[in-house]
């Protein structure tokens, strides 16, 4: 039987089936190619379209390596989820970057390095405001009161409109035109990715730090399909056993 945890091990320990780590795999590059087709706009041949291409394909050779064998890689695919993450930001950071100097014609060096600084400083606010949480047991008290979802969405929201709003005042006072919309767009999928680094990073250096209660916890990791079930059944008749001579040793009362 699985072993008792507290409820940040709980929090944690949350890993993605292995039957749908496949299927994600192939969602979520989907989704970074949206950002990095941008990129191919003209001039085709830029560093934009290189460095969007050099992160796509990286993130495919990792997934395609995790999909060979995917009920040995639910570890493996929190870290993936983490740097995935890192990846759609700086992907999107690009496109925003090519629709503001190849497309929209921006020369000021200030709007790119501003945008930049703008991405830097919510991974900052994320990473501190993710630890608070887990230091004051927000999540696991949002858990049980069941608006650990809606708090989710609402802190993705605002800074979604807080992104935005940076977009359209660099629209006011520059040159970026009906570009602004597009950027928007592509800002609410950064703040997604810097959401999700945040979140499965800190999640894969917790489960490597507490390997053995997870394994404890989830007596089947690793193994590949066809020995799971049975595995888990083993584990639970011998937790029967164990239990069986406790209750044969209760005297009956006549």
């Amino acid at each position: 039987m699985s072993a008792k945890i507290s409820e940040e091990e709980q929090f944690h320990f949350r890993l993605i089936p292995a039957e749908q780590i496949r299927g994600g795999i192939v969602c979520f590059l989907f989704i970074m190619l949206i950002p990095a087709l941008v990129t191919l706009a003209a001039p085709i041949m830029s560093v934009y379209m290189y460095v969007a291409a050099a992160v796509w394909v990286v993130m495919l050779l990792w997934g395609i390596g995790l999909s060979a064998n995917p009920y040995r890689s639910e570890v493996g695919f929190v870290l993936y989820l983490g740097i995935y993450g890192l990846a759609l930001a700086v992907t999107c950071q690009i496109a925003i970057l090519k629709m503001m100097y190849d497309m929209a014609g921006v020369e000021s060096i200030l709007y790119g390095l501003s945008s930049v600084a703008v991405m830097l400083l919510l991974l900052l606010v994320f990473y501190v405001l993710h630890f608070r949480a887990l230091q004051q047991g927000t999540y696991q008290a949002m858990e049980r009161s069941g608006s650990v979802g809606k708090a989710g969405k609402a802190a993705l929201l605002f800074a979604a409109i807080g992104y935005t709003a940076y977009y359209v005042v660099v629209a006011i006072t520059g040159d970026l035109g009906g570009f602004v919309m597009g950027m928007a767009a592509f800002s609410v999928l950064l703040i997604l990715g810097l959401y999700m680094a945040v979140v499965f990073i800190h999640r894969y250096m917790f489960i490597q730090n507490n390997m053995d209660k997870l394994k404890a916890h989830y007596p089947v990791l690793g193994l590949p399909k066809e020995q799971r079930n049975a595995a888990f059944l083993n584990k639970l008749n011998q937790g029967r056993t164990s239990a069986a001579p406790h209750r044969k040793s209760k005297k009956r009362r006549g």
